[in-house]
């Protein structure tokens, strides 16, 4: 009896280990699409044998544990790319609505504005001089006026954008960073009795991706298995505790370029952020659309003083010495108004002579020479400058986002290929296991036989 008390025992063990590896393939299987979901393994080990006179006899099998397949060195490589690709691509967007805002090389408002601003003064060329030429050049200055604002205030409600962008992804920042402490409260609690909580790890681990998308972080495992998440050197999640971001930030310009630098509640310490989309941001805003704003003031400044340096020489038959445009930037050139109430004061000569166009030429002139001097650019020259280095630096950083894409897809595949569940060895594996229970189901009936039997002959 003692023997077949051992098959039975040792059978009872393989139905057990059967119905966890099954158990365990049904969870990776209803979790094939689970984002952050890592596949689970069944670990078994054989029972300690029972030593006899004649050698070791088996006792069956016994369930080790529920493994979580992971690659925390891969995990972590990830999240570095991902920290990158999120800030180019942030960059990338904003170049993207900076090129909508000022059109393309050969399609462009602003562009299209300062031509047909020059070409109503060259319109003047020929003598005789009509009331109706000197409207269309104040028409087209107000037209230019009219571009120059609209795209002024179009960069103002892109950086509003961007502005409303970061506040929400320091909001979401602070909520994931107290959702990973939460996260460690609840695995320190599950994990007290030596069993990893694997689905609790999964989603843990999920988060902190996600946060590393924000801003660059890296990740410190303890003993009791919570996670401190680091930030910039500061650490903002020691197991259950959190620090929590202010909305309050500035950027600073320091010797490796501009950084943005993000308080924290508790101390009021500063944490410079490292690549994310709030650095990303950053970039677009205090960088990207800084510097395009400061190029076309730098336009509209040229253009103000050059044409103000020539028509101040002009005379007309009720003023002399006007200045054509006030203002030194886009947002602030007008038209002078006096010259808007009335363009019998457009001068286009140094004197009162009949047909004297000479001050109008000179104006036209200006869209082909610089007036400080044959070497410097025009005022259109300028502006096409800016388009081409917008166009170009657009290009890079697409290029940039197509090469880190194609990085992180392929550490994500060889991510998938070591935590990712496969269908088809999710079937196989169950088929196995089916067999295996039934395999052992077999011995059980087969000993019950053997006891029927024995009672039998009693």
């Amino acid at each position: 009896m003692a023997g077949l008390n051992s098959i039975m025992d040792n059978s009872l063990s393989a139905l057990f280990a059967a119905q966890a590896g099954l158990a365990t393939t049904g969870h990776n299987i209803a979790n094939a699409n689970t984002p952050g979901y890592s596949r689970q393994e069944a670990l078994f080990v054989p029972r300690k044998a029972s030593v006899m006179p004649y050698g070791s006899i088996g006792r069956g099998v016994e369930i080790q544990g529920i493994r979580r397949i992971q690659d925390e060195f891969l995990l972590n490589n990830i999240r570095v790319q991902k920290s990158r690709l999120e800030s180019y691509t942030q960059t990338d967007t904003t170049l993207y609505e900076i090129e909508a805002i000022l059109g393309s090389i050969d399609n462009d408002h602003l562009g299209n504005a300062l031509t047909e601003f020059f070409s109503s003064w060259n319109s003047m060329s020929q003598p005789p001089i009509t009331d109706s030429m000197r409207a269309a050049v104040v028409s087209s200055a107000n037209s230019l006026i009219t571009d120059f604002h609209a795209v002024n205030d179009s960069l103002d409600d892109l950086a509003g954008q961007i502005e409303v962008s970061i506040q929400a992804e320091l909001a979401d920042l602070n909520r994931m960073l107290s959702e990973v402490g939460n996260m460690n409260a609840q695995i320190m609690a599950a994990e007290s009795n030596g069993e990893p909580a694997n689905d609790l790890r999964d989603q843990r681990d999920y988060l902190i991706t996600e946060i590393s998308e924000i801003a660059e972080i890296s990740v410190l495992e303890r003993e009791d298995g919570s996670k401190d998440v680091i930030l910039a050197g500061r650490t903002m999640v020691a197991r259950d505790s959190v620090t929590n971001f202010t909305s309050t930030y500035r950027t600073k310009n320091g010797g490796d370029g501009f950084e943005m630098v993000v308080v924290t509640e508790d101390t009021m310490q500063d944490v410079v952020l490292s690549p994310g989309r709030l650095q990303g941001l950053l970039t677009s805003r205090d960088v990207q659309i800084a510097n395009v704003r400061e190029d076309l003031d730098g336009v509209a400044r040229k253009l103000i003083e050059e044409v103000n340096a020539l028509h101040t020489q002009g005379r007309t038959a009720s003023s002399s010495g006007l200045v054509f445009f006030t203002g030194d930037s886009m947002h602030t050139i007008e038209l002078n108004a006096a010259i808007a109430a009335d363009s019998s004061l457009v001068a286009t000569g140094t004197t009162l002579a009949a047909g004297d166009n000479g001050l109008a030429l000179e104006i036209a002139n200006l869209a082909n020479v610089s007036s400080s001097g044959t070497g410097d650019q025009t005022v259109s020259d300028v502006y096409r400058t800016l388009l081409i280095e917008v166009a170009s630096e657009r290009s890079s950083y697409e290029f940039l986002v197509e090469n880190q894409q194609n990085v992180v897809s392929a550490l994500e595949t060889r991510m998938a290929s070591v935590s990712g569940v496969s269908l088809d060895e999710e079937g196989a594996n169950m088929v196995r296991y089916q067999n295996s229970y039934n395999a052992a189901a077999k011995i059980i009936s087969t000993v019950q036989e053997m006891y029927d039997a024995l009672l039998r002959m009693v």
